[in-house]
């Protein structure tokens, strides 16, 4: 079997496991073409040949909008330069035919506010793609990733994303076929019926697309990331200042079962649902009812 169609495969597999979360009756009927306009975005710069290949394989299905980074921009979550330096600074760029692309001077987050404020703000897109991102985003990194960063301010500002992480960019095979399954599954009736504040984040084995096993719907797991920061000696220190070094254990302990860190480790693609709306409404309802336990303010004059 090739691996194009191995990956025809496993989108039809994830259909199925999204159809098994519901009772049949959530599914979005295809009326028309969906997505008819799409941004492709990234945390790994315009050279990302990843991120270049998913934006030509969506050009003959969808108005194409290729907006990046200059430059690697790895880790940044969804700090956006322009809101603190009121300017975008881009540069037209020639990818590919249907494509229209633009490198950004500034983080991920800046290139979603670019591109739906500015560049499609009277025509918004469908769909926003962030991605695809070289290694993956599982566990407890997605907090710090770039690539879900901007998937989730796509989905707070109101245009449904999906966040894909996890390729090897040296293997052409492997990009073009994951190309065609994030193309497919951005058409499917699990992305189809996203509403904002609602995203998803994809996360592929790196290695060989042959050993992928499937597609499973997933938890994320939480606090695999043991974090330490520990004080210098002095003799590293600078007048003034103290100085500590940052280390991060990726492998703290094993991942739970059934989570997306355990599944991709098995050989899986892992889908994990996401919302931006990050109110608490049992806190909510807490505080409504026992206002009394909130001390009044005093003034002290």
């Amino acid at each position: 079997m090739s691996i194009k169609n191995a990956f025809r495969m496993l989108g039809s597999a994830c259909l199925v496991a999204f159809a098994a979360c519901g009772d049949g009756q959530d599914e979005i009927a295809n009326l028309q073409p969906w997505p008819t306009r799409v941004v492709i975005t990234n945390d790994d710069g315009i050279d990302s040949p990843a991120s270049i290949a998913l934006a030509r394989a969506f050009a003959p299905i969808a108005e194409t909008f290729l907006v990046v980074p200059a430059e690697n921009q790895s880790y940044g979550t969804n700090f956006a330069t322009a809101a603190r330096s009121g300017r975008f600074d881009v540069n037209v760029q020639e990818v590919g035919e249907g494509v229209t692309a633009y490198a950004v001077d500034g983080f991920p987050a800046d290139c979603v506010f670019f591109a739906l404020n500015g560049l499609l703000r009277e025509s918004p897109p469908d769909l926003v793609i962030s991605g695809v991102n070289t290694g993956n985003n599982l566990a407890d990194a997605w907090i710090l990733s770039g690539t879900i960063g901007a998937a989730r301010v796509a989905a707070y500002y109101g245009v449904p994303a999906i966040a894909v992480s996890g390729i090897d960019e040296d293997d052409a095979e492997a990009v073009e076929a994951v190309a065609d399954w994030v193309v497919r599954f951005a058409q499917s009736d699990a992305a189809r019926r996203l509403e904002p504040p609602q995203f998803l984040t994809v996360s592929l084995p790196v290695g060989p697309t042959s050993q992928i096993r499937g597609v499973e719907v997933t938890e994320r797991a939480r606090g695999l990331r043991a974090m330490t920061a520990t004080r210098l000696q002095e003799n590293q220190q600078q007048e003034g200042t103290e100085a500590w070094s940052f280390d991060v254990d990726r492998a703290a302990f094993p991942a739970p079962e059934f989570t997306d860190a355990a599944v991709v480790g098995e050989g899986s693609i892992t889908i994990v649902a996401m919302r931006v709306d990050e109110s608490d409404a049992e806190m909510h309802a807490w505080l409504v009812r026992n206002k009394d336990k909130i001390p009044a303010f005093r003034k002290l004059n």
